[in-house]
């Protein structure tokens, strides 16, 4: 991306937005245009119907840079990434797609599951917990990750002396749907419970 104009490299973090937009269609998560123009774009991000988050791209020339290199800005909510665009940031360009991913899916899940399960869940930061009690420091952490083919749940229950220890990891596969998975899990949680 060196010495690039500002369209090329915005087609390249469209690109990968195209790229990341097919995974997460088929987990349930649309991404909808807002505006375009030039070398800035905003989209919403939706499940369901509902706005998750907007994301916003612009890609913008330093001009107090004497190498005048292109910068990146990808803003969606409290995950922001800000960098300028040579070749070695590309791998900050894919983490940050990575990370937005990670924070779409544990925002959508919890809906769903709260609806399937009728228990209180709540998102804090990039993890979704589960109350068993009126006690802060009882019940379920769940955290969702991106591997290299494929996605993982991880599963953290709150034990008094110990404090939260990892029950389980659910490892799958991209074309399998995490909120699916989530909502099951929940469920199978629930029931347990009753």
């Amino acid at each position: 991306m060196e010495h690039c104009d500002l369209a090329e490299v915005y087609t390249e973090v469209k690109n990968l937005l195209n790229e990341f937009a097919k995974m997460w269609q088929g987990w349930g998560i649309s991404i909808q245009e807002v505006s375009e123009k030039g070398t800035e774009g905003m989209w919403l991000l939706k499940f369901g119907g509902d706005v998750l988050r907007p994301l916003r791209i612009s890609v913008i020339l330093d001009q107090r840079s004497k190498d005048k290199l292109p910068w990146i800005s990808l803003r969606s909510n409290e995950k922001v990434g800000v960098f300028e665009a040579y070749k070695y940031n590309r791998r900050y360009l894919r983490s940050y797609f990575e990370r937005l991913t990670e924070y779409l899916v544990l925002e959508a899940a919890q809906v769903p599951a709260i609806e399937k399960s009728e228990l209180y869940i709540w998102k804090s930061s990039k993890r979704l917990y589960l109350a068993l009690s009126n006690e802060d420091d009882e019940g379920f952490w769940f955290s969702f990750f991106l591997r290299r083919k494929g996605w993982t749940w991880t599963i953290r229950q709150w034990f008094s002396g110990q404090g939260w220890v990892v029950m389980d990891r659910v490892y799958r596969p991209f074309d399998e749907n995490p909120i699916e998975v989530f909502v099951n899990i929940i469920s199978a949680i629930g029931l347990t419970l009753l």
